[in-house]
């Protein structure tokens, strides 16, 4: 039997990955409260990488549909576009967010929450994951 492979972690986040993550963790209620509460997790994540030069689609699903997929989630890295369910468990794309690092996230579920930072391993969005695309490179 031959012995386990390891998985070899991503190459480290670019800058503008980083820039992206700082961006997004402004919204954090306790960062700036004068910030305007977007409208829903794809106006989240839009205006987040609009203000880093990157124009995305208006919506989580046709989010889901640019750039390049990865394929496992062992390999996503800073900056990297995360996707689940919506409140059914299905295969249909309904939530967005930004992953940060070791599993976790960036999004904002409703605007009356304000964005948050969650873990994809919480028995939410475990089941709830889908898939992950790369727009960063």
């Amino acid at each position: 039997m031959a012995p386990a492979r390891a998985h070899a972690p991503p190459p480290p986040a670019p800058p503008l990955a980083k820039a992206v993550i700082r961006t997004a963790r402004s919204y954090l209620p306790e960062e700036d409260t004068k910030r305007k509460v977007p409208r829903d997790c794809s106006d989240f994540v839009e205006k987040v990488f609009a203000e880093n030069g990157i124009q995305l689609p208006r919506t989580a699903e046709e989010m889901s549909l640019v750039g390049a997929r990865i394929w496992s989630s062992q390999d996503l890295r800073m900056g990297d576009l995360v996707f689940f369910s919506g409140s059914r468990k299905n295969r249909i794309v309904g939530h967005v967010g930004i992953y940060i690092n070791k599993g976790l996230f960036i999004h904002l579920t409703r605007p009356e929450d304000g964005v948050t930072m969650d873990s994809m391993y919480n028995d939410y969005y475990r089941h709830r994951y889908l898939t992950a695309r790369r727009v960063i490179h």
